[in-house]
């Protein structure tokens, strides 16, 4: 299974370390069960992600003039993971974040990463796997979940991210396993 490109660091000693006492701390919070719970597993989650982004900016030779095009491609990669069931296109992400599509994937190429539309249709395409592979539920409950307009949009756009049917992929993982 081809899995969306996702960031890969190499962490120093120091930043392993601190990610480690994050999760550790993350863990012990998971064990109390009181009304202050959740509260504290968001702000211990959000410690974290701030964390793996100042790695990621120090990782990637962000400059203080590049802070402002890296802060939009991390804002388009969380709009992505909480709109991509209903918002398909590249223009939808631009509105919310009052830039132009063009504007868009010119940052996105300074950044060198994938192109806005890419990095739509890999979201969609790994929702679409995941639902696939752990849930009993069929082709046309999934494309109605992904805000498809009907099962032959959906059978198209899966055949064309993965090169297979909906039905060979699921064949083919359940063998693998």
């Amino acid at each position: 299974m081809v899995l969306p490109r996702v960031m890969k660091l190499k962490l120093s000693p120091e930043q392993s370390a601190n990610l480690n006492d994050i999760i550790r701390i993350f863990r012990q919070e998971s064990a109390v069960r009181d009304n202050l719970q959740e509260e504290m597993l968001r702000i211990i989650l959000k410690r974290f992600i701030i964390t793996c982004t100042r790695i990621a900016r120090e990782k990637c030779g962000v400059t203080p003039e590049q802070e402002k095009a890296f802060d939009i491609v991390r804002r388009f990669y969380i709009l992505v993971d909480q709109h991509f069931r209903e918002k398909k296109q590249v223009q939808d992400y631009a509105d919310l974040l009052f830039r132009s599509p063009k504007t868009l994937s010119n940052l996105f190429a300074s950044c060198g990463v994938p192109s806005p539309l890419r990095i739509i249709h890999e979201r969609i395409e790994s929702e679409a796997k995941r639902l696939l592979l752990y849930t009993p539920k069929s082709a046309k409950e999934i494309s109605e979940i992904l805000g498809f307009e009907d099962l032959a949009t959906f059978s198209r756009f899966f055949k064309k991210m993965n090169q297979k049917s909906i039905s060979d992929f699921r064949r083919e993982e359940k063998k693998e396993v």
